[in-house]
Parts: structure tokens; C-alpha cells; sequence
């Protein structure tokens, strides 16, 4: 186990760059792996790393608002891309970048709307509804850049830590009966959330919506007997030791993702800038699958209430089985393939039904494609690039 450890960390230093090939090889060599098995390792790594050595972007420079939401796991790589400055790497030279940053969604497609951003880091709601105002402007939703099949993004529940100790959810939903749950917006990815808990299992429970920054204040305050939260907020919660997860959304079939969106006249003028950002995006979440701790010092940067360890758990931690835990927590997706697709035609129709939006479809071209399959192509990358698996607190490695 230790040569394991050893290796896990040697080959994390050599995709961060923080040891040579050569030393490397020396260093792996004396754990006891053979040549032919080093030699298809570096070949493994050498065609993506070259092919993301590209060149920046033709054409004219130009000056784009980003707006993104650190405080929603889903806009993860938009901090990469941030304090990287991946950016530089593949917008015209002569770019710049203002960063809007936000501590909710709407914000950002408002800004959106009025051409105040160019391009925005939204979750699955507010990225679809903004796609279907295009009488005040053509918004499309270009990358998703984190998937999450078993709902381990947002589909959490959580109960004061003061609350009885269920042995599992099945008790904590005859708890439940009768009582009140606060959730983070009508037509909100914890809407669905909760719409499926409550449907599923005829449980009835009085139903608050919330503005998101209250959720913990309201747990805290004892204002609802249980509570929908995403992430970090929910790690937050947990090891403030305010409340625990009781349920999360794979337990009901809840899936979850977060989407770039861009203004459509912004890419008809800048395409090669548009693409350019995806590529950037792209590498970002190549980033966070392989460094993790480095990841969440970045987002600590953007979120100073909340500790290191805290990040790490929101978006690498494992969760318990008995509160519907499952080993994946997410895809770093990228790419609108059929899984993807059949996720969004569902949010549609849920949001029609909530009377959020006004359309039975999204308008032609929504699901923007383009620029993410082409960026990906140029880069030499297959999409999905990867899973990123829950881990137990003794991986957290500084």
C-alpha cells in the first residue's frame, strides 16, 4: 500500500510538473515498475499533453465579462481557468477578462441578457431558462462542464444536528411526515430535488421555498425541520457541525449538471475567442481530475468562509450508502451526448410544469455544440474526460 501511495503521488507530481521526466523514471523505477510499463505510461500522457500546448486563438483581441458562481461546485473549472489564467493560453493575444463573480445564478444571466457578460458559469436551471429568452437575446448553453448521474451536486437534504439518529433514509422519511423543508428556489435544481422525493414516496412535507444564502441560517435557526442544499454549502454545513446528510438526490434518480453559456452575437463575432474559451474550460476540468488539492486552494481563494479540507470534501469526499451514497460523484462531461440531452429534455418539461418557463421545448440551437466538439477534436481529447470518484477524508493530501 505504501508503493502505491508513493507511486500515486510521484505520478501526480509529474502531470503537475513539479518533478522531471527523467526523475521521474528514476524515482519509479526504484519502486519496482518495468521499463515497457513506464514507457506506455509517458506515451499515454504525451499526445493530450502536446496537443494542449495550442497556439492562441486568430483573430481580434477581445475584451469579455465572465460571470461565474464559485459558491455552486458546478463553476469549479470557471476558478481553474481564473487563477491559471488558462484564458491567456487560447483567447487572441491581447484578450482581457473581467470576472463578475456571483453568489447565486439569476444575477449572471441577467448580465447576461444585457450584454453586461459575455459568457457565464451557471447551473442546469438557470442555464436552460436563459436559453428561452430570445426575444431580449440568444443565449446558448455551449459546454456542460460537470454531470453528475447520481444528484451529488445538489440533491442533498440535510436535518439540524440536533435531529433523532435515523439508521437510514426510510426512517428519516417517516420523520419527515408533517414537517417542513426549506428549498433553495421554485424551479431550482433542489426543487427537483425535493419534487421527486415528495412524488416518489407520498411523504408530505410543508414545502419553503428559500433564497439560497439562507438555507444554513434557517437550519441553524431551527425555521424548517430539514433543508435542500448544494455544494460546498452543504460540506459547510456538515462540518460546522450544524446539520448532517440524511438523503442524497440517487436515492430518488436526480441527476445534476452545470452549463457555460454564451451570448450567440458574441460568438457569430469572436468564434475563434468562444472556442478558445471552451478549450480553456476543457482544460480546466482536466485540472481538477488530477489535482485535486490544488483545485480547492484555488477555490478557497474565491471563498474565504470556507476551509480547504471543507472544498476538497464538496467535490472529492465520499458520501455514506446508508444516505444514498454512490461511488461517482460527478463527470467532467464537457460534450451534449444522449444521456445529457434526455437530462435537459426532463428539466424543460419539470420547469414547464413549475410555470418557469413558457415552452414546451427549448428554441433551436439551445444546446450549443459547436464549440465544444471542435475544441475537444483540436485538442486530441475524447469526451467525457473523466470521473471524479468520492474519496474517504484520509486521501486529503496537502
Amino acid at each position: 500500500m505504501r508503493i502505491h501511495d508513493e507511486l500515486d503521488d510521484l505520478i501526480g507530481d509529474l502531470v503537475k510538473g513539479s518533478v522531471t521526466r527523467r526523475t521521474f523514471i528514476k524515482q519509479a523505477l526504484g519502486l519496482g515498475l518495468t521499463t515497457s510499463s513506464l514507457t506506455a505510461f509517458l506515451s499515454s500522457l504525451a499526445a493530450p499533453e502536446a496537443a494542449l500546448a495550442a497556439a492562441p486563438a486568430e483573430g481580434a483581441p477581445v475584451d469579455v465579462t465572465v460571470g461565474f458562481f464559485p459558491s455552486w461546485e458546478g463553476g469549479t473549472s470557471g476558478v481553474v481557468v481564473k487563477h491559471r489564467e488558462l484564458w491567456k493560453k487560447y483567447l487572441p493575444k491581447g484578450s482581457s477578462v473581467s470576472w463578475d463573480a456571483q453568489i447565486v445564478g439569476p444575477p449572471i444571466v441577467a448580465n447576461l441578457l444585457a450584454n453586461k457578460n459575455q459568457i457565464g458559469y451557471l447551473g442546469d436551471t438557470p442555464a436552460i431558462v436563459s436559453t428561452t429568452k430570445r426575444d431580449i437575446a440568444d443565449i446558448r448553453m455551449v459546454e456542460c462542464t460537470l454531470f453528475s448521474r447520481t444528484g451529488q451536486m445538489c440533491g442533498f437534504i440535510l436535518v439540524p444536528a440536533s435531529a433523532p439518529e435515523f439508521k437510514d433514509f426510510h426512517e428519516f422519511l417517516r420523520w419527515l411526515e408533517g414537517k417542513s423543508i426549506g428549498v433553495s428556489g421554485k424551479g431550482s435544481c433542489g426543487d427537483r430535488m425535493v419534487s421527486a422525493l415528495l412524488g416518489k414516496t407520498g411523504v408530505k412535507a410543508n414545502v419553503q421555498y428559500l433564497d439560497p444564502t439562507i438555507i444554513k441560517t434557517s437550519l441553524m435557526a431551527k425555521k424548517v425541520d430539514a433543508v435542500q442544499a448544494f455544494q460546498p454549502h452543504v460540506s459547510q454545513i456538515v462540518d460546522q457541525k450544524i446539520g448532517r446528510i440524511v438523503a442524497t438526490g440517487s436515492i430518488w434518480g436526480v441527476e445534476d449538471a452545470s452549463f457555460i453559456i454564451m451570448r450567440k452575437d458574441f460568438i457569430d463575432r469572436n468564434y475563434g475567442a468562444a472556442k478558445g474559451w471552451v478549450k480553456a474550460d476543457l482544460e480546466a476540468l482536466r485540472f481538477m481530475l488530477t489535482n485535486p488539492y490544488e483545485t480547492v486552494q484555488y477555490l478557497g481563494q474565491e471563498l474565504p468562509g470556507f476551509t480547504t479540507l471543507t472544498l476538497w470534501k464538496s467535490i472529492y469526499g465520499e458520501y455514506d450508502p446508508k444516505v444514498g451514497g454512490k461511488p461517482d460523484n460527478t463527470i467532467a462531461q464537457g460534450g451534449f451526448d444522449a444521456s445529457l440531452m434526455s437530462f435537459i429534455d426532463f428539466n424543460v418539461k419539470f420547469l414547464k410544469e413549475r410555470d418557469v418557463i413558457k415552452v414546451d421545448k427549448l428554441p433551436e440551437g439551445a444546446a450549443y455544440a459547436n464549440l465544444v466538439t471542435e475544441a475537444a477534436s483540436e485538442l486530441g481529447l475524447k469526451l467525457p474526460l473523466g470521473t471524479i470518484r468520492g474519496q474517504p477524508v484520509s486521501a486529503f493530501k496537502r
